[in-house]
């Protein structure tokens, strides 16, 4: 059986999970990583990961890859400027693109200059790009969208997402200041904070074809006593997370409140109410940002390379399902 052929570019945290995910799947194969590590390029991805060989190369550039991919995975950055020159030259080979840089995800209305290139350039190559993820891309976002279908009216909607940092990986850590102090916080407020959020309120917004003026807070939250939590110890008064608001106002009224909360010892969850005829509310127990956006990543494969040619969004392909 002919399997989908895979070029994973990025081998950091996630592409290794991605990696592992990927080892023995019956319809898909890496088949080359691209990374520009120097203490990985040249060295086994199975060795790397497992201790055992499996013929997998890291790479330094798509030049070097002996086989031809069908598709590229590319889990490097947040965003889309940083993203652009990576894809743009995965294009120009004539490769389509799933990625999970968060401001690819719905960028046609943010980011309009960049992605109108990239969605020309996919085009006129013959082929696709789609920015996947579980926020943005799925539970503040695409599942809202779903749950909306239920509602023949709509007063307001409001979702909350909050997240246990302790779980998740150090890099995101790191990027939310866990254990350092509220000045520290000060200094950095504008590097940090959850990127896509502004894109999961455009994707609702476009998608029930209504204007939102959006207001962006981020503020952070400070441990109010030692914590120690999967090996993080964090002193009191200073940061174990924070908390990202964003609310979208339709004619000087609430529509949209989208809230998130990452801190370490948080209890995870997901909540969507829809304030409307009828009246929705789910809550999850927390889905798993990482392992979920695996899943994605894997699962949507399949829709990339039937879909037509250009930039494309997940609220524009067919809800994909699991792929054995």
């Amino acid at each position: 059986m002919h399997k989908i052929k895979v070029v994973q570019v990025g081998f950091g945290s996630l592409g290794v999970a991605f990696f592992k995910t990927l080892v023995d799947h019956k319809k898909i194969k890496v088949v080359g990583i691209i990374d520009t590590d120097p203490n990985k390029i040249g060295k086994d991805a199975g060795f790397l990961t497992a201790g055992k060989k499996n013929g997998v190369r890291i790479l330094k550039d798509l030049q070097n890859l002996r086989v031809r991919p069908d598709l590229a995975v590319v889990t490097t950055t947040s965003k889309i400027r940083e993203a652009y020159g990576q894809i743009y030259q995965i294009l120009k080979q004539r490769i389509s693109v799933i990625t999970t840089c968060e401001e690819l995800v719905y960028p046609k209305k943010l980011h309009q200059k960049i992605a109108k290139k990239i969605d020309l350039l996919a085009k006129r190559n013959r082929v696709v790009v789609l920015g996947v993820g579980v926020n943005p891309g799925f539970v503040m976002d695409s599942l809202v969208i779903t749950l909306s279908t239920l509602c023949s009216k709509i007063k307001k909607i409001s979702v909350t997402r909050v997240v246990n940092l302790a779980k998740r990986r150090k890099t995101l850590q790191n990027k939310m200041l866990v254990g350092m102090t509220a000045a520290e916080f000060r200094k950095n407020k504008t590097k940090i904070g959850h990127v896509g959020l502004k894109e999961s309120a455009q994707m609702i917004a476009d998608s029930l074809n209504i204007k939102l003026n959006l207001k962006n807070s981020i503020t952070p939250i400070l441990a109010e006593t030692a914590i120690s939590s999967n090996g993080i110890n964090i002193k009191p008064k200073r940061i174990c997370g924070i908390k990202h608001t964003l609310c979208g106002k339709k004619s000087n009224s609430k529509f949209l409140e989208m809230s998130l909360l990452m801190y370490v010892g948080a209890k995870d969850c997901d909540m969507i109410k829809i304030e409307g005829e009828p009246p929705i509310q789910i809550k999850t127990n927390g889905i798993n940002g990482d392992k979920a956006t695996i899943s994605l990543l894997l699962n949507y494969i399949p829709k990339v390379l039937k879909s037509r040619p250009g930039l494309r969004t997940v609220n524009e392909l067919p809800n994909p399902r699991f792929v054995s």
